[in-house]
């Protein structure tokens, strides 16, 4: 299924989405990476992102200033906000609609970035969802149920563009936008097509949960902290 445009081989997909995330939580001090945990967890039990009010009572837990814990976090790319202090973006959440919808069935629903997002929502989380958005090629719903781990996804030729424009900046300006549900493979192509300067893949729905799962999977996790040096 993968297929790509004439930059790219399939091989480097994982160079177009965010698979160095975990490794940027891992830059964190240990009470920096809880702080993050937190704010992701706010977004699942909330649906929307907190406000500063919000941030103050775990930051102030861990011993932290809530204001430089968040430039901390938008320095490795994590989490922005906008002039405001309102979180816009918490990989995978968006605090605004960007079009890509997942409604938990235990929780409130939660906006995501993009396609390899929602689809790392689930794994993160364990919870189940219902993922919404639409093809942007031809207008048309694309439905993905995750239940227990296994994915139903509507319609069943549906795919996953994963491109990326090339400019420095963060993935929010640079990945986001071009990771795409599509209906069938040749919408996909042809989105990517029409998109000037921009290089991608078409993946698989496999391939695109997988690479959900390694960017997003462990982001909850508590990992063990390295041992110190002797």
């Amino acid at each position: 299924m993968e297929r790509s445009s004439p930059a790219n081989s399939p091989g480097q997909t994982g160079d177009l989405v965010r698979s160095t995330l975990p490794s940027r939580q891992l830059e964190l001090s240990p009470v920096l990476r809880k702080f993050h945990r937190a704010i992701l967890n706010l977004f699942l039990s909330t649906g929307r992102p907190p406000g500063h009010n919000e941030l103050r009572a775990p930051a102030a837990e861990l011993g932290l200033d809530a204001g430089e814990a968040m430039r901390e976090l938008a320095r490795v790319d994590l989490v922005h906000a906008d002039a405001g202090g309102r979180i816009t973006v918490a990989y995978p959440f968006s605090g605004d609609d960007r079009g890509i919808h997942v409604q938990q069935a235990d929780g409130p629903g939660v906006w995501a970035m993009c396609a390899i997002d929602a689809l790392g929502i689930p794994q993160m989380s364990g919870r189940d969802v219902v993922i919404t958005a639409t093809d942007p090629a031809s207008h048309e719903p694309v439905t993905v149920e995750s239940r227990d781990g296994q994915l139903t996804w509507q319609p069943r030729s549906a795919v996953v563009l994963v491109a990326n424009n090339g400019h420095s900046g963060t993935s929010a300006e640079c990945l986001c936008p071009l990771i795409t549900f599509h209906t069938t493979e040749q919408n996909a192509l042809d989105h990517l097509a029409a998109q000037p300067g921009v290089t991608g893949q078409v993946v698989s729905q496999a391939k695109a949960y997988e690479l959900a799962g390694a960017t997003f999977g462990s982001l909850l996790t508590s990992q063990p902290e390295p041992a110190p040096e002797r």
